[in-house]
C-alpha cells in the first residue's frame, strides 16, 4: 500500500502538468521526481526562449512598413501584419477568405495563379486609387505563399512625371521633324543635283525617319507605362492579326525571309492595339535584325488557360548574358542584331509592357548563331 500511495501522488502531480512543488519522496522515487522536475524546468526554459523568439519576430514583422500576408495552399488568407491590414483593409473575418476576393486585379490573379514569382507586379486597388502597391510573392515550404506588399506611390509618381516629360518632348519633336522632312523631300526632287548633294539628302532623310520612329516609339512606350490609362478590350481574331503582321514583315524584308505559320483560327478578347504592337515588334525584329534567307516560324496554341504565340527564327541569335536586358530601353548586345534596318531600340521594351498590361508574359530564349525564340502567353479574358 505504501508503494501504491507514493505512485498515486507522483501520477497525480504528472497528470496536473507537473505544476507546483513535486511531492517529497526519498529513495528511488525521490530520484525519479528530481529527474522529472529538472526536465520540467529545462522544458519551461526552452518554451520561454521559443516564446521570446516568437514575440521578437512578431514585433519585427509588425514594425516594418511593408505588408506581409501568408497564403495557404488554396490561396486563402492565413495571417497578416499591421501594414498589410492597412494596405488591403483586412478584417478578422477575412481570415480563411480567398485572396482573389480582396485583390481582383487580373494582373494579380494571373501572377499568383501561374506561380511565376521571378518579378514583382504593381497594382492600384479600388478603395485607394491614389496609392500604388508593389507585390512580390515567394514560396514558403511546399504549399504556402508569402506576399510582401510595398507602397511605391512616390516612385510611381516620379515615373509618371518622367513618362509625361518624355511623351511631351516626343510629341513636340514631331512638328519640326515633319517640316524638315517635307523640305528634304522637296529638295530630293530637284533635278541636276550633284552626287554629293544626292547622298547628303538621302542620309538626312534616313536620319529624320529614324528620329520620327524614335519619337513615335517613345510616345507609345510612355502611354503603356502609364498605369492609369485603361485598356480598351475588344474581341478580335488572333490568327488574322498575325497574318496581317507577317504580310507587313514580308514587305519590310523585301520578301527575302521565309515564314512558316501554324496559327489556327482563335478569337481573343483584349487590347488589340497593344497586342499588335507587341507581336509586331517581335516579328519585325526577326526580319530587320537578321540576314536574308532566315526562316521565321510562328505558332499559336492553347495552353494553361491562355494562348501561347511562339515566334522562332534561325538567325544570328544573341548571348545568354544579354537575354535579361533585351527588354530594356535602347539596349543593344555586344553583337548587334542589325542588318541595315536600324531600329529605335525600344521595340522589345514596348512588347514587354504591352504584354504585361494584358496580364500576359514574355519569355525569351536563344544562343549566338542558333537563332531566337520569343514565347508570348496571353490569358483568356471574357
Amino acid at each position: 500500500m505504501w508503494f501504491v500511495r507514493k505512485a498515486v501522488k507522483i501520477f497525480k502531480w504528472i497528470d496536473g502538468g507537473m505544476r507546483g512543488i513535486p511531492p517529497t519522496m526519498d529513495g528511488i522515487w525521490g530520484e525519479i521526481l528530481d529527474t522529472l522536475n529538472r526536465q520540467k524546468k529545462r522544458h519551461k526554459k526552452a518554451q520561454e526562449k521559443l516564446s521570446s523568439a516568437v514575440r521578437q519576430v512578431t514585433q519585427v514583422v509588425e514594425s516594418i512598413d511593408d505588408g506581409i500576408i501568408i497564403l495557404n495552399s488554396d490561396r486563402t488568407i492565413g495571417s497578416w501584419n499591421q501594414a498589410a491590414m492597412l494596405f488591403l483593409g483586412l478584417r478578422k473575418s477575412d481570415r480563411g477568405v480567398s485572396i482573389f476576393n480582396l485583390v481582383r486585379d487580373p494582373k494579380f490573379v494571373t501572377y499568383i495563379s501561374q506561380n511565376d514569382f521571378t518579378e514583382s507586379i504593381e497594382v492600384v486597388l479600388p478603395h485607394n486609387i491614389e496609392q500604388t502597391l508593389q507585390i512580390s510573392a515567394s514560396k514558403v515550404g511546399v504549399t504556402d505563399t508569402v506576399l510582401v506588399i510595398s507602397d511605391v506611390t512616390k516612385f510611381s509618381k516620379i515615373d509618371k512625371i518622367k513618362s509625361e516629360f518624355v511623351s511631351n518632348v516626343s510629341h513636340e519633336l514631331r512638328t519640326p521633324l515633319t517640316v524638315f522632312k517635307g523640305y528634304l523631300e522637296s529638295f530630293e526632287n530637284i533635278p541636276n543635283k550633284s552626287p554629293a548633294e544626292d547622298l547628303a539628302t538621302t542620309h538626312m532623310l534616313k536620319q529624320v525617319d529614324r528620329m520620327e520612329s524614335l519619337a513615335n516609339d517613345l510616345t507609345t512606350l510612355s502611354a503603356m507605362e502609364e498605369s492609369s490609362v485603361k485598356i480598351s478590350a475588344e474581341r478580335f481574331k488572333l490568327n488574322e492579326l498575325i497574318s496581317e503582321l507577317v504580310t507587313e514583315a514580308k514587305r519590310i524584308g523585301n520578301n527575302n525571309h521565309i515564314f512558316n505559320l501554324s496559327v489556327p483560327a482563335h478569337e481573343f478578347v483584349g487590347d488589340i492595339k497593344g497586342i499588335r504592337a507587341a507581336l509586331g515588334n517581335i516579328i519585325f525584329n526577326a526580319v530587320k535584325h537578321n540576314p536574308e534567307g532566315v526562316n521565321v516560324s510562328i505558332s499559336l496554341e492553347i495552353e494553361n488557360a491562355g494562348f501561347v504565340i511562339t515566334i522562332t527564327d534561325d538567325g544570328i541569335g544573341f548571348s545568354k548574358d544579354d537575354i535579361p536586358r533585351l527588354t530594356e530601353r535602347f539596349f543593344r548586345g555586344d553583337r548587334s542584331r542589325n542588318f541595315g534596318k536600324a531600329g529605335s531600340g525600344l521595340g522589345l521594351a514596348i512588347a514587354k509592357h504591352a504584354i504585361n498590361r494584358s496580364g500576359g508574359r514574355l519569355e525569351i530564349n536563344g544562343n549566338l548563331d542558333q537563332g531566337a525564340t520569343f514565347s508570348v502567353w496571353l490569358p483568356y479574358l471574357e
